[in-house]
Parts: C-alpha cells; structure tokens; sequence
C-alpha cells in the first residue's frame, strides 16, 4: 500500500494541519494514479476557480443582499435587506448567492482574521458601480436612493466550506485504500481494469463539483437537475451541462426513435461514441466513467 494515501487520511484527520498540505498530496496522488479529475480538483482548490459555471455546490454560498439608502432630508437606511424578487431575474443571484471562487489559502485567512478580531472575519461582496447606477432609484419608494449594496458571507459558511474540502479529501482516501486493500505497493501500477474504474469513480464523486451520479439507481442529478422517466428536457440539460453540443442531443434523439421503447443497439452506440467527451469541473472524466454517466442519465429517462 503506498504510503501516500496513509499521509493524506493522517493529515486530513489531524485538523491542525493546513488543509494547502493535504491537497498538494492530492496532487501528487493524482500524478500516481494518473488521474486528470484529481488534478484539476487540487490545482482549483489550491488555485482558485476562473468562474463559477463548473464550481462545486459546497462553494455556493446563500447571501441576500443588503443595502444603504438616502432619501429625502437626508434620511437614511442602513444595512436593508434588498429581496431579490426586486431584481430582474438575470441579476437575481447578486441577492441570493455567492460563488467562493478564491484559493483555500484565502478564506484560511478569513478565519485567521476572525479569530484575532471577534469583530471582523466575514466576507463582504459589494455591488459593482454599474449594478448601483442601474438599481440606485428603482428599490425603494418614497424618493430613496441606494448608495451601496453588497453580500455578506459569515465566517462560519467559510469555516464549513474548508471543512467539507477536508471531509472530501479524507473519504476519498479511504474509499481509494478499501478498494485496493493490499493489491498494489505502487500506484503507478493500477492503469486500467475494474480497479482502475472504481478508483475513478471514487474520485469523481467526491471532486465531481456539482454533479452527483447514482450509478445503480435511477435518479441521476446534476445542478440538482432530476431525470424522471420521458423526461428529455432535463436529460438534455444534464448532458449539455457535462460537454454535449447540440448535435451530440439531435445524434441521440435520432438513435432514441430507432430503438423504441427502450435502449438498443443505436442508443449503446451513440453512449460508447460520446462517453469520452464527458466532463466534471470542466474536466473529461475518463471513458469508462463517462460511459457509465451516459448510460445511467439514459436509463433515467427510459425509467428503467
């Protein structure tokens, strides 16, 4: 058994160790193990994220948003909560998310300031310039105007997200050294096979972000997206979420009308030419894992 996942189910347990350590481990399993989900999990969380399209959902954050107003003979509100039924609905999420988008290092540092100042700690997100000139007259009657607004993220949401990168890291660690009980002294070695398979789905569902897979049952979700039987809208979201392009869908529905009423020789092709486009996290999950994503959505929609 190789001493690497010994070190990360060890340092992940101690909740003194700096949580930047365990993941650089990761990657240096994800070089063992060959893994390109692992990597990319790593060098993101070690990195920060470009955006929030492929973020995990543990970084998504609840925050209203609140905001100061003046009005007439300088009469004021302060720290107002700004419903975001008040917004047009492609700004909602300035006033019910946050996407935490920065390195672990960063929000570490959020609570090391917490802990020095019981006052401070918590993450402000203010509107930009452009969002308060749009909405300054348009949230409150009476001739008030906003002057700012912002989302706040308490420092305990923060201390949760570190704690749930360390849970990952430590289930995954065990998973990966049940599975290979005392089969294998080097990591290197386990390249393909049925091991190989578990070990990648292993780590897809503990890395894969916001897509969760049953593999043996039938609801699949991603972006909390459930596929019930004829369901095809929400397959092809699903499907477009994870890399399909349009003609991918159009290839499907076409082999979906040939074989009838439940999956046959068309639909096992169309799985088996597409399962390596599949992506996690911006990340192609592998052909033997994409396969088995691809199979599992379609069974949803035949609810079989």
């Amino acid at each position: 058994m190789s001493a690497l996942l010994d070190d990360i189910i060890n340092l992940a347990i101690d909740g003194q160790q700096p949580l930047t350590d365990i993941l650089r481990k990761c990657l240096l399993l994800a070089h063992e193990l060959k893994n390109d989900q692992l990597k990319a999990w790593a060098n993101q969380e070690l990195n920060g994220y470009e955006s929030g399209e492929n973020i995990p959902d543990y970084r998504i954050i609840p925050a209203p948003a609140k905001g100061n107003f003046i009005g007439p003979f300088y009469a004021q509100y302060n720290d107002h909560i700004i419903p975001s039924v008040m917004l047009e609905k492609n700004h909602r999420e300035f006033a019910e998310r946050v996407y935490l988008l920065q390195s672990v290092s960063a929000y570490v540092d959020v609570l090391k300031e917490r802990d020095a100042n019981p006052t401070g700690g918590s993450l402000i997100y203010p509107w930009n310039a452009n969002m308060i000139a749009y909405y300054q007259d348009k949230l409150m009657r009476g001739g008030f105007i906003c002057h700012s607004a912002w989302q706040e993220i308490p420092s305990s949401a923060i201390a949760e997200v570190l704690d749930t990168i360390r849970n990952r890291t430590l289930n995954m660690a065990l998973q990966i050294k049940d599975e290979l009980g005392t089969s294998y002294t080097n990591l290197r070695n386990i390249e393909s096979g049925e091991t190989a398979t578990k070990i990648q789905s292993i780590i897809f569902q503990n890395t894969g972000g916001n897509t969760t897979v049953a593999f043996d049952q039938g609801t699949v979700s991603q972006r909390q997206i459930v596929i019930n039987a004829g369901d095809r809208q929400a397959l092809d979201e699903a499907l477009t979420g994870a890399g399909m392009e349009k003609q991918d869908l159009q290839a499907l529905t076409q082999a979906i009308e040939h074989d009838g009423d439940k999956p046959g020789n068309k639909v096992h092709e169309w799985i088996k030419e597409n399962a390596s486009k599949v992506l996690s996290g911006g990340v192609k999950v592998g052909t033997h894992i994409g396969q088995e994503i691809l199979t599992a959505w379609i069974r949803a929609h035949y609810g079989i």
